[in-house]
């Protein structure tokens, strides 16, 4: 009897070892309750040298926004169950920066307490691919953190399946502030939406790897006096069809502009524009059959509600990302669709930061170029 009692006791003890075991593994996920820490977001692509920071270079009211990137790096303080709401506590004394093997190569340093800052890493800053960087962060009130980030090979290159566009005539917005309608410009009551089905593939050498994608919409560089973004832009779209399943998630760093609006206060007049935000569409390599992924997407733009409106042709990006920063989006959208569900799946936001939550990654990136052969000027009834 003794024997079969100390052999229940060494059974419950492993099994409850394994339980705790699964918990801290990357792959089981489960809400940390932890002390006050620095958490850091950002997917950095390598390979991204366009531009997207301008609005209106010839305008005489000429404004600039950051909003739009990727390379950006995101720091707060202990977001430990739910990333959207996030901290309001400041940072003092906060110093973040890049070193190879030898040497610091770029450092970002704010003494003043600031919320929540943004570390914009500089395009002429290069990585070599194969080699090791460090990221350190650090600030008055919490421990460090830290990342080793090896920059990885090129993604797959894209090729296109098939194309399809069209337009669609719809009655102009009768609430709302809106560019078009404000200024006077028309009198129209309609306006017209263009769309486009863009399918593309790629062919995956490597199962064991991890893909964001994005579209950018480049507008034609030609003069046009209308609610124009002259530079490329991040769009939303859905996905229609797809070989590979995945899921779509806010990406943290970069939002797609939308329309503008005018404001006339009593005593100024200023410009303001929307903005929503930007869902990348994940995919884990390891569920792609046969290793060839084919996917058909589905965006639409305006002269009314959209930036850009005039689009020359739209980039597909296929985003290489580390495995640590699929399984770290992949856990956000764990949680959002089951964070009201008390049986739902635990949460695991730790990422690849060493000392905090998060996730930072050197990303690389390729584009597929897909025209849209969209004639006519802003206001041309045919857009």
């Amino acid at each position: 009897m003794s024997v079969f009692k100390r052999r229940s006791h060494i059974y419950f003890v492993v099994f409850v070892a394994l339980i705790i075991l699964q918990c801290e593994g990357r792959e089981r996920f489960y809400r940390p309750d932890l002390p006050e820490q620095l958490c850091a977001v950002g997917l950095i692509d390598i390979d991204d040298t366009l531009s997207y920071d301008e609005f209106c270079q010839y305008c005489w009211f000429p404004y600039g926004d950051t909003m739009v990137s990727l390379k950006r790096i995101y720091f707060e303080k202990s977001f430990q169950s739910d990333f959207t709401n996030g901290s309001t506590d400041s940072l003092s004394e906060f110093i973040f920066r890049i070193s190879d093997e030898k040497e610091d190569i770029f450092v970002y340093q704010n003494v003043p307490p600031i919320r929540n800052p943004i570390v914009e890493i500089p395009a002429d800053l290069k990585f070599e691919t194969g080699r090791k960087y460090f990221f350190n962060a650090n600030e008055k009130e919490t421990p460090d953190i830290s990342v080793e980030c090896i920059v990885p090979e090129l993604p797959p290159t894209p090729s296109l399946v098939s194309l399809k566009t069209g337009i669609a005539i719809l009655d102009l917005p009768k609430e709302g502030c809106f560019y078009h309608t404000i200024l006077g410009w028309s009198r129209d009551s309609t306006y017209s939406r263009r769309f486009a089905e863009i399918e593309f593939s790629f062919t995956n050498i490597n199962s064991d790897s991890y893909y964001a994608i994005f579209l950018i919409g480049t507008p034609s560089y030609e003069m046009d006096w209308g609610p124009r973004w002259p530079n490329p832009n991040f769009m939303n779209y859905n996905v229609l069809e797809t070989n590979t399943d995945g899921f779509f998630y806010t990406f943290k760093g970069v939002v797609t502009m939308q329309h503008l609006c005018f404001e006339f206060p009593q005593y100024q007049w200023g410009i303001e524009f929307e903005y929503d935000r930007l869902n990348a569409y994940f995919i884990d390599g390891n569920r792609i059959p046969g290793g060839n992924c084919t996917t058909k997407i589905f965006v639409q733009w305006d002269n009314v509600k959209y930036i850009p409106s005039f689009i020359e042709y739209f980039r597909v990006r296929i985003l290489s990302i580390p495995k640590e920063a699929y399984l770290f989006y992949k856990s956000l959208n764990t949680y959002k669709m089951e964070r009201d569900d008390p049986f739902g799946e635990l949460i695991n936001i730790n990422g690849n930061v060493v000392g905090g939550n998060g996730v930072i990654a050197l990303c690389r990136s390729r584009d597929l170029i897909v025209y849209t052969g969209q004639t006519g000027g802003m206001y041309d009834p045919y857009f």
